[in-house]
């Protein structure tokens, strides 16, 4: 048990709002592929690139992750809890961004993607 600060419960609850957001992104992306194929003139390859297998199990259990951090973290339950699925989601953002790098599709504002984990860390870090 833990007692969660201000910091925490702001970040946990924009965790739960992302994550939420970012299934509901996946499937819509994953259910509209097939539809994107019929309309002339779109050029499927980029669109088949960023929808590999692995990117969309990767977002799922990004996603997860997101919320269960942010429910821990609200909760205040569990600080180890908060703590692995923080890591896990920090560590596919990492992921994310060696793929980026790979593919050659990186840029400065990929920096943004670590500011709420740091300050979930940050916020957990500082509770009791």
């Amino acid at each position: 048990m833990f007692k969660p600060t201000k910091l925490l419960k702001i970040v946990a609850v924009l965790f739960i709002i992302t994550g939420i957001l970012g299934m509901f992104g996946t499937a819509v992306s994953y259910i509209m592929l097939p539809k994107m194929r019929e309309i002339p003139g779109i050029d499927m390859s980029m669109i088949e690139a960023a929808l590999t297998p692995l990117n969309l199990i990767m977002s799922v259990v990004s996603c997860i992750c997101s919320i269960a951090a942010g429910i821990f973290g609200l909760s205040g339950r569990s600080k180890r809890g908060a703590v692995v699925c923080a890591g896990i989601y920090l560590a596919l953002v990492l992921v994310s961004v060696v793929q980026m790098v790979f593919d050659e599709t990186f840029t400065v504002f990929v920096a943004v993607d670590f500011i709420l984990p740091v300050l979930y860390l940050w916020g957990l870090y500082q509770s009791e």
